[in-house]
């Protein structure tokens, strides 16, 4: 019996390795979750009060941890200078409905950036938008395409047609501020001018995009759409026919 008990000791002890071993590897097996370096206080923020450099510092959260509304470190200089709408603990994450933006929308700016109006031909997705959001810009325009008419003769004439694309513009601008169908975004001064100029003859269209996320980046990521590809859809359907009902039957 002496010999018994030591036995079920080293039993029991050695069921607790393999089980911490096999929960620490499965840990080492799972991916990594994707952090994000967000903005908090280091010290005690009065409602009313002007965030001071100093008294902001960034956190490295994951990215399931950190609020929707929270603010990325890359625009510390949004938030220097603004006053809070409430207070704020220390330690405490500041978030984009903590500011006052729409007291100056210059400060809302970062550095190098410059605030652009545009109008969207959809206002649906501006309903659910909030200041802070990421947004793509996608446009629908017409263009005109020299098309060849004499096949594989080469001086044969050519002919204009006019062709309607759906393309993405901007793949991913801060949102500011909206004011109903209008919305204010921050963009580089480049590229403020060309969407100033682009929202003349193109409509425009917001697309919701995750925050912070670093994927699609470039205007080739979405391809293009052209409106002859609804007809290509169409005619790879067949015709269905109506079943009527007989009722003499």
């Amino acid at each position: 019996m002496k010999n018994f008990i030591p036995l079920i000791t080293a039993v029991l002890l050695g069921l607790a390795t393999v089980f911490a071993v096999s929960k620490t590897m499965s840990k080492k097996d799972e991916p990594q979750e994707k952090k994000r370096q967000v903005l908090i206080v280091t010290s005690s923020i009065n409602a009313g009060e002007e965030l001071q450099a100093n008294k902001i510092n960034v956190k490295e959260v994951p990215d399931s941890k950190a609020p929707k509304d929270s603010i990325h470190w890359s625009n510390k200089s949004l938030v220097v200078g603004q006053r809070t709408k409430r207070p704020i603990k220390e330690d405490d994450y500041i978030l984009y409905s903590d500011l006052e933006l729409d007291q100056s929308k210059s400060k809302s700016l970062g550095d190098g950036q410059w605030g652009v109006p545009v109008t969207f031909a959809d206002s649906m997705l501006l309903r659910m938008l909030h200041p802070g959001d990421d947004i793509a810009i996608i446009g629908t325009y017409s263009y005109l395409e020299s098309v060849e008419t004499g096949g594989k003769n080469a001086d044969a004439p050519k002919r204009t047609v006019s062709k309607t694309v759906t393309t993405v513009l901007y793949p991913r601008v801060s949102v500011l501020e909206i004011n109903g169908s209008a919305v204010l975004l921050s963009m580089p001064p480049k590229d403020a001018v060309a969407l100033t100029a682009i929202q003349h003859n193109v409509s425009l269209y917001p697309l919701l995009r995750k925050k912070n996320d670093d994927n699609a980046l470039t205007i080739s990521d979405g391809g293009k759409f052209e409106d002859s590809a609804l007809a290509e859809v169409v005619e790879q359907l067949k015709n269905q026919k109506i079943s009527l009902i007989d009722k003499d039957k």
